[in-house]
């Protein structure tokens, strides 16, 4: 997941976002209570000095400031720094009148947190002023410490999505022994425990199938184990053989109907290794339920990754098909450096090929032919598919082409 997606990500630049915007107001709000207090403060020395002012002789009373707590500023150092402070441009002209007029100059300013008023051109005193701990410190810091508390209460819960995004992803790959029950209120935790108790809920289905699958398969299959010991006692003849396909032919369809179970719950897995394809076709021709004189070859060399047995019957049915469905009951099988063509002179498929690839898409409806065509294409499509191939069809001139494309993991479809 890209970090811009991250729903994370856009919580912290929202309170990013809010810390600047608070701080900003802070420091609006900082300025304008110093300039406040330096102005209420300038008015008060201004009134004091009327009392302190002796008018006749141009000269100050400081025990008049001094019993207002005002502090002459004796540090030389500490007053050349107060000196320098810059005086406003609007104070400039101000100050130059007195001057002129032989006027004492007042000028107050704030230095380390504190006002200092400056009369005539260099004599400082320390205002009386006192600073306000809680709008200059402690109303900064208890607005940034509930941000910040505000702020990791809703990361922690959020985290716990990472959990669960990871206990789904265990369940989509099959996992059905997961546990994500919360014991918190929010809604995540609700989420959390819905989703919980649908994991129970949809292993014990699965359980339930699993054993039912195995107890039919049990007892389908142990008729026709009997059947085929029961046809091992009959003379060779032509009844015999037809017993033996008719049993195969159900043991057959018992594997088919137990690979559409499993397809349908996607739990069957592959095993893949390197095979020719000669190989491959050799397999899928020894197991399909047709001569093999029916089926021409037009083989190039190849070797394929795939699940040799999974792989082989997707081709059987494919050439099976091929053959059913056929005017001339015969098929050919071509391929070529990345394709696996299947040809075959025939109708058209009465539906599209998507729709063959849905499981028990023909149930219900009316087929043009009473041979099946539902469950081996669905078989088939979905083993194509889960080896990262696609399979495609057309029909051209009354001849019906399907190809497996080896190198392309496209879906499935239609030309």
């Amino acid at each position: 997941m890209k970090w811009y997606n991250s729903l994370i990500t856009k919580i912290s630049l929202v309170f990013a976002v809010a810390i600047i915007g608070i701080g900003a107001i802070l420091f609006i709000f900082r300025t304008h209570t110093i300039e406040v207090e330096r102005q209420n403060m300038h008015r008060y020395t201004k009134t004091l000095l009327l009392v302190a002012l002796d008018k006749k002789n141009r000269t100050i009373n400081y025990k008049v400031l001094e019993d207002a707590g005002f502090e002459l500023v004796k540090d030389e150092n500490l007053k050349k720094e107060i000196l320098k402070k810059r005086i406003p441009p609007y104070m400039q002209k101000h100050i130059k009148r007195m001057f002129e007029h032989k006027r004492i100059s007042l000028r107050t300013v704030e230095f380390n947190n504190n006002l200092y008023v400056i009369i005539g051109k260099n004599l400082v005193f320390k205002t009386p002023h006192e600073r306000k701990l809680f709008p200059r410190v402690l109303l900064p810091i208890i607005a940034f410490l509930m941000i910040l508390i505000l702020y990791i209460a809703i990361i922690r819960s959020i985290l716990p999505l990472y959990d669960l995004r990871k206990k789904v992803k265990e369940f989509a790959n099959g996992n059905y022994n997961i546990d994500c029950k919360s014991n918190k209120k929010d809604e995540i935790a609700i989420l959390a425990n819905e989703f919980d108790r649908s994991v129970k809920k949809i292993k014990k289905l699965r359980d339930s199938r699993q054993l039912f699958l195995r107890n039919i398969m049990h007892e389908l299959k142990t008729p026709i184990t009997k059947g085929k010991l029961a046809c091992e006692m009959i003379e060779e003849s032509i009844y015999q053989q037809t017993l033996k396909n008719a049993f195969k032919r159900q043991e057959t369809l018992i594997e088919e109907f137990a690979r559409i179970e499993k397809l349908s719950a996607n739990e069957l897995e592959l095993k893949k290794e390197k095979y020719s394809l000669q190989d491959i076709i050799d397999f899928s021709l020894d197991i399909i339920n047709h001569n093999k004189n029916k089926v021409k070859l037009n083989i190039t060399p190849m070797t394929l990754e795939v699940d040799f047995e999974l792989f082989g019957t997707a081709l059987k049915n494919l050439i099976d098909n091929g053959i059913n469905y056929s005017n001339n009951h015969q098929v050919e099988v071509i391929s070529t450096k990345d394709k696996i063509i299947i040809k075959n002179q025939a109708n058209p498929l009465e539906f599209p090929l998507e729709k063959y690839a849905q499981p028990y898409f023909l149930d219900g409806k009316k087929q043009k032919s009473s041979r099946g065509l539902g469950f081996g294409l669905f078989i088939t499509i979905n083993l194509i598919r889960l080896h990262g191939m696609r399979l495609t069809y057309k029909h051209e001139r009354g001849i019906n082409i399907f190809t497996i494309h080896t190198k392309s993991t496209d879906l499935v479809s239609r030309h």
